[in-house]
């Protein structure tokens, strides 16, 4: 019996990830720089672009770092790992982006979370909305949006990479 030579995706997925997270940042500053809507459909193309990079990823590296053969554990691996570098990235460019780039986009945020209090509930106190408004303010600070920036891509990197992970495996029949 053969024991394969288990390979971490660790190293490889580096690169991946820098790659990733440089083609979101470039579709970030793309939709910045047409002044895209924040809720434009436009912005879900930044999960294809994710998608399709998770699944460049894994079968780059099940076909150049682990001889063309991929459990799912390891090709889930590869998807996170690259997940996580890419979440890095844009989590620090979500950060100097709204700090120095959209200086205004956090009061725009409040803006419209303002008007959406009073469209649900017309009946707000203004010490309540302004409580309200506290809280989000909170949330919305440049370093929490690239908190934010970072969790919410590696969350959704993550739901993506054990999708993916599904297509992309190809164990070899002839290891035991």
């Amino acid at each position: 019996i053969i024991m394969e030579e288990k390979k971490s995706a660790f190293g490889p997925s580096v690169m991946s990830g820098i790659y990733l997270g440089i083609a979101l940042i470039v579709f970030s500053l793309i939709t910045f720089l047409l002044d895209v809507d924040m809720e434009s459909p436009i912005k879900y193309i930044s999960y294809v672009i994710l998608a399709i990079g998770l699944y460049w990823a894994i079968i780059t590296f099940r076909d150049k770092h682990s001889g063309g053969f991929i459990d799912y554990k390891g090709a889930f691996g590869a998807g996170f790992y690259t997940g996580l570098f890419a979440s890095f990235l844009l989590g620090i460019f979500t950060f100097i982006y709204v700090q120095y780039i959209d200086t205004g986009l956090v009061q725009e945020i409040l803006i419209k979370a303002e008007e959406g209090m009073l469209e649900s509930n017309p009946n707000m106190s203004d010490e309540q909305i302004d409580q309200a408004l506290s809280m989000t303010e909170m949330f919305t600070s440049p370093i929490m949006m690239g908190v934010w920036g970072f969790v919410g891509n590696l969350f959704v990197s993550t739901i993506l990479s054990l999708i993916i992970a599904i297509f992309a495996k190809r164990e070899n029949k002839e290891i035991a």
